[in-house]
């Protein structure tokens, strides 16, 4: 029997630890993954505004005329803006400066041209007229 003058209590189980670590490496592990991911959309979405400011028929804010190689890179432009001063009459993908009189030779209108570098390391060759 029992001891009216010391009762035997129920053993209460000690409470369970909630690691904290464990639930901090989660959010850390999708953190991370949203993060990287965000990282790479934004990359390629750059890549394409690239080549949407860039295609044929808009406009850029230079018209180089010069014989020797000037490092610029022209500015997208509305048309109808007043900074216009040159139009996109080819653009040609993976072709540099020294490609310039292949590609843009016979381009009718064409003055000149304009090779970009893209943050991925590809060319772009712009073959430039008059607006």
């Amino acid at each position: 029997m029992s001891d009216p003058f010391n009762p035997v209590s129920p053993e209460t189980p000690a409470p369970k630890k909630k690691s904290k670590g464990k639930i901090f490496l989660i959010i850390a592990v999708i953190v991370l993954v949203v993060c990287g991911g965000g990282a790479v959309l934004a990359y390629n979405l750059l890549s394409k505004a690239v080549d949407v400011a860039y295609a044929e028929g808009k406009c850029v804010d230079i018209l180089p005329t010069s014989a020797t190689a000037v490092a610029v890179t022209p500015k997208p432009v509305e048309c109808t803006d007043a900074k216009a001063a040159a139009k996109i009459l080819k653009v040609a993908d993976g072709k540099t400066a020294a490609d310039a009189e292949a590609v843009c030779g016979s381009v009718p209108g064409a003055v000149s041209f304009v090779q970009i570098i893209k943050t991925d390391g590809t060319n772009k060759l712009l073959c430039l007229g008059a607006k």
